[in-house]
């Protein structure tokens, strides 16, 4: 009996998977705005190629957990990638609900939206001194995107760090929605009787946003949190939606997005972190690039993200039973090296706004027992608190003219800082704050119409603050149209020639350049010929430039000290020509993409042959774009393929003995 038991849900478990293998009933979508499912990796299991397709929840040893909204998981199809539909995890349990504001403070239940609006409301009216009530937008339903802003004197914009914790911009991952909700009632009714709080409040600006997708989160109805989605109500996945160092900008960014760029554009955030679930683990940039990339990009203050992240995992497991927070890295782990993103709000913090930013996952459930979420307060409570305070350390000052006026600068630390990693000040106070691992740097403060300082062996500690106020001398320049002079670009040399009457006053010309959108720097000067009326002609070389966009311009200077600034002169210098070939574009596509290479310079020719071809996945060759002589340089071609069903395909270039090839996805 046994036995037969044994083989009987053998059977029944293998036909149920075979069952979830297969594509969903057509009318599922008209339903359900998501698909929850996993699927192996195998040898042939391109990631970075499917996280552009599909939205990647989790990575567990070989298993993938994602999600996809219904063109994406079309998509997903057409690569034939055996997987299993699951179970959607906001609808795995009937959550405790409550609409009395008395009631949700015992912080054991979920709100209804209305009683979280109404909750929020009553935190700025009881205590509007220290508190006050930021919407920052609608969601697409129309639902309200809430923050409160707590400082003492909340209602001015003193020179005080910003900061700011956010949750559940997965609408399913409703852990930190509650939490963040008591984190606001804790710091309110702490002000004033705990001395480390009553600190944080008088010192800095802490922005909460317990819930930043309330569709998601309120997908079944405002009463219950039961149903709750990933994605937002147009189907989009917003911590996919946002502005990426690789991706650019999204083709379709969401009010949710929109409002939440708006708040960090309108503010300088110092210090952030958003909340997740689905895992227990602090991940620090990067998001986008790859740890097992040749080209794996570390983020220049990796050192102390791993610092700041460990504080938080490492007090979350001292306050905690065995065994939570403690996977991965002993409880962090870098972004790429867990799997890729595109798009991802955490990377457009860092990258795009000049700010810091983790992702904190902190249950592994992602729609949690409401009877569970006393004991995730208890776990995390400290690690919240501590994780605010590394706001007062590192570098911090203010930055004015001679008369102390602030200014909007860039503080950059040289030899170290890379990928946007600079950070500027508040344009209203000219306050900053750079977070740093210990260690002694040289920074530099540049500002536009001043000249730029440079202070060297500033000496940094852990948990320490130290101060560095900076006065920048104005530079007085009002720039005007001087003479015509141009630039010639040669491989990684600019040069620049002018010609002008040279006064008998003329000392020479002071050469200034700034690249792409920094300030301008001071490369060299050329002497004048002070003791002649005649026309001159001038040149100087700025060698071993950088691919980038640049600006020259002159200050011709007077030995009597006055001066006249040229206009200024823009010059693009380009990469090296590499043999490369590039992802076609737009892809998935239908019915034609572009696809763009480059040759390099071939010393011996001219022309080069060049042969691109499309194949399919048995090898077949179904399409020959190229097939010419072509000179070095950048060139595109068009691909239409009207007649070729749906699927993948591979397209190769070949230029003599040099190969390279790419994989393509035709959609119909």
């Amino acid at each position: 009996m046994r036995k037969i038991s044994s083989l009987f849900l053998l059977f029944f478990f293998t036909a149920l998977q075979l069952l979830f293998a297969q594509p969903l009933d057509e009318n599922y979508f008209h339903e359900n705005i998501e698909v929850y499912f996993q699927f192996a990796i195998e040898k042939n299991t391109d990631l970075l190629q499917i996280t552009n397709i599909i939205s990647i929840d989790n990575v567990e040893g070989n298993t993938v957990y994602a999600y996809a909204n219904e063109e994406e998981y079309n998509n997903f199809l057409l690569l034939k990638i055996k997987h299993e539909v699951l179970q959607r995890p906001g609808t795995l349990i009937i959550p405790k609900m409550n609409d009395y504001t008395e009631a949700i403070m015992n912080w054991d239940t979920y709100p209804t939206y209305d009683a979280y609006v109404t909750m929020m409301n009553n935190f700025t009216a009881n205590y509007p001194g220290i508190c006050t009530l930021v919407n920052a937008g609608s969601s697409v339903q129309g639902r309200d995107l809430l923050l409160i802003k707590i400082s003492d004197n909340v209602l001015v914009n003193e020179a005080e760090p910003q900061f700011l914790y956010t949750s559940t911009m997965h609408g399913d991952e409703t852990t930190g929605y509650v939490l963040m909700l008591r984190l606001i009632d804790s710091l309110l009714t702490s002000y004033g009787s705990d001395p480390r709080i009553t600190n944080m409040i008088d010192n800095s600006e802490i922005w909460i946003n317990p819930n930043a997708n309330p569709d998601g989160t309120y997908y079944g109805g405002n009463g219950s949190v039961y149903g709750a989605t990933r994605y937002n109500a147009n189907g989009y996945d917003l911590n996919r939606n946002f502005p990426d160092p690789v991706n650019g900008t999204h083709s379709n960014e969401q009010p949710e997005t929109i409002a939440m760029k708006n708040l960090a554009e309108q503010n300088n955030f110092v210090f952030c972190a958003n909340f997740h679930g689905g895992a227990e683990v602090v991940n620090y940039p990067w998001d986008t690039w790859s740890n097992g990339s040749p080209h794996y990009i570390y983020h220049p203050d990796e050192t102390w993200y791993q610092f700041v992240s460990h504080l938080y995992a490492d007090t979350c497991q001292v306050n905690s039973p065995a065994g939570y927070m403690n996977g991965f890295d002993d409880g962090i782990t870098n972004g790429g090296a867990w799997y890729v993103i595109h798009g991802g709000r955490q990377d457009y913090m860092n990258y795009f706004m000049r700010s810091r930013e983790v992702t904190i996952e902190i249950s592994d459930t992602k729609l949690l027992p409401a009877n569970q979420l006393p004991a995730h307060w208890e776990y995390n409570k400290r690690s919240l608190l501590t994780y605010i305070e590394n706001i007062f350390y590192g570098v911090r000052g203010i930055v004015t003219d001679i008369v102390g006026t602030p200014l909007n600068a860039m503080i950059t630390i040289l030899n170290h800082d890379e990928y946007n990693s600079e950070v500027r000040t508040d344009f209203i106070n000219g306050d900053y704050y750079r977070m740093l691992a210990p260690g002694s740097y040289t920074f530099e403060f540049s500002s536009d119409y001043h000249i730029t300082k440079t202070i060297s062996n500033v000496q940094v500690n852990n948990l320490e603050a130290t101060i560095l106020n900076v006065e920048l001398i104005p530079d007085d320049i009002i720039p005007v149209e001087g003479p015509l002079y141009q630039a010639t670009v040669i491989n990684d040399k600019v040069e620049l020639n002018w010609e002008t009457l040279s006064e008998t006053n003329n000392r020479g010309f002071e050469i200034q350049r700034k690249r792409n959108n920094e300030n301008y720097i001071i490369l060299g000067f050329v002497a004048g010929n002070g003791t002649t009326t005649h026309w001159n002609q001038y040149s100087f070389i700025d060698e071993h430039v950088k691919p980038g966009f640049y600006s020259y311009r002159l200050k011709q200077i007077d030995f009597d000290g006055s001066f006249t600034l040229w206009e200024n002169l823009e010059v693009v210098v380009y990469a090296p020509l590499v043999f490369s070939l590039e992802q076609n574009y737009p892809n998935p596509f239908n019915p034609s993409t572009t696809i763009r290479f480059t040759i390099p310079q071939d010393e011996r020719r001219e022309m080069q042959n060049v042969s691109i071809k499309v194949f399919d996945l048995l090898g077949n060759e179904v399409a020959t774009l190229v097939n010419e002589k072509h000179s070095a340089g950048e060139h595109t071609v068009t691909l239409d393929v009207s007649s070729l069903p749906s699927g993948i395909y591979i397209y190769t270039l070949q230029v003599g003995s040099n190969y390279l090839s790419k994989k393509m996805i035709l959609i119909k």
